[in-house]
């Protein structure tokens, strides 16, 4: 049996890379593949997730948490001949015709219209060429990811149109924390009247439509191109729990699926998600200072495990498991009020004892060695006198 070690990734808060560990024998079909804790980040499985891969329409979650996130919702889009001649999926836009800007977003998502994406990249920056520049200057500084280059806002082929299974998994961690975004990447149809066509559209995911039912699924994309494969992103809630998986390069759709289950039982059985609340007040260990947290922490941990908390005097708080291992770490001072507090006496005089113990004991080492160099050198000398005393007598 396998043992995978999964490392947080504490989105936004400064933290210290620690480890947490289950025993897995997974086997995903795909080439890559990944689980994450929404909430907190955590790598749960990962499998070549920092190979440069082809996402096809996984491109689009970008694209639209940009549009959603830098543009007016409410704008009409004047369609570009350009846009409506755009190759593969399409939502059956025409050149002239004006569409409301979360219109074109959310259809986007739920049917994965190539010539909706580009719609929006020539309406939020004047061509499609500017908007790539946009769109990957914002992942590089303010998603924070750096194994991503989109070439096009909708994942048709392009041999430099490149990122990885993390990569996609940071992506689309910021865009649910997105209101707008979540409630368009969990629509399962859409009401859909154009010029041309006049239909409902049905997200493409078979999960989130219930051809494949899975328990607490909220939201998916999914992607095809020949050189990418099969291409998968998906998102599941229970409980206080929200998980995402990526698959990438899948052989086929139906592996792209199954793998996919397989990642979100493998973390829905095996992790659990915890809470700090906004506001609790944690002390340093010598309780010479107190920090009073401003927004909530967020950790993982397997279900199996008891984690503690412990605060070092420089404000570092450890989450630590049963076997005293840290498995994850904030840093207080980044994430709460500071506040300097008097240290009462009763804990003045046990931090010195407990130093005076420390000296005690390890001082006792070098105390014993030196006694032990002078009974040797007193035993070495009578010795010699002995023998030089044998030798004047006889």
């Amino acid at each position: 049996m396998k043992k995978f070690f999964f490392i947080f990734i504490l989105a936004l808060i400064p933290f210290t890379s620690t480890t947490v560990s289950a025993e897995s024998d997974l086997s995903p079909i795909s080439e890559a593949g990944i689980i994450i804790d929404a909430k907190s980040g955590a790598i749960l499985y990962e499998k070549n997730v920092h190979k440069k891969m082809y996402p096809a329409s996984l491109t689009k979650v970008a694209t639209a948490i940009y549009a959603i996130e830098h543009g007016d919702m409410n704008e009409l889009v004047t369609v570009s001949k350009k846009a409506a001649e755009a190759d593969g999926s399409s939502v059956f836009i025409v050149p002239g015709e004006k569409i409301e800007l979360s219109k074109l977003v959310a259809g986007m998502l739920i049917n994965s219209g190539n010539d909706a994406a580009i719609a929006i990249a020539e309406h939020m920056s004047g061509s499609e060429k500017l908007f790539m520049e946009d769109l990957n200057g914002f992942l590089r500084k303010e998603v924070n990811v750096t194994n991503t280059h989109f070439t096009n806002p909708h994942g048709l082929f392009d041999e430099n149109h490149v990122t990885t299974a993390s990569d996609l998994a940071k992506i689309t961690q910021y865009a649910m924390k997105n209101e707008t975004f979540r409630e368009y990447f969990g629509k399962k149809t859409l009401p859909w009247k154009v010029e041309t066509w006049d239909t409902t559209l049905v997200t493409h995911h078979k999960i989130l439509k219930g051809e494949l039912p899975y328990e607490g699924i909220t939201g998916g994309k999914t992607g095809f191109v020949s050189k990418s494969g099969y291409t998968l992103i998906s998102t599941a809630t229970r409980g206080e729990q929200d998980l995402i998986v990526v698959t990438l390069k899948a052989p086929s759709n139906k592996d792209a699926y199954s793998d996919t289950e397989l990642l979100f039982n493998h973390g829905f059985k095996n992790f659990t998600s915890a809470k700090i609340d906004k506001k609790s007040i944690l002390y340093s260990a010598d309780h010479s200072h107190s920090y009073t947290l401003n927004e909530d922490l967020h950790y993982t941990h397997l279900i199996s495990d008891e984690p503690n908390l412990k605060t070092s005097n420089d404000g570092i708080l450890s989450i630590m498991n049963q076997e005293g291992t840290a498995i994850g770490s904030f840093d207080l001072k980044m994430v709460a009020d500071v506040k300097n507090i008097e240290v009462p006496a009763s804990i003045k005089e046990e931090t010195i004892n407990e130093e005076a113990n420390k000296f005690s004991v390890s001082s006792l080492g070098w105390i014993t060695c030196v006694i032990l160099i002078i009974m040797i050198t007193v035993f070495l000398q009578k010795s010699r006198k002995k023998r030089n005393d044998f030798r004047t007598r006889y």
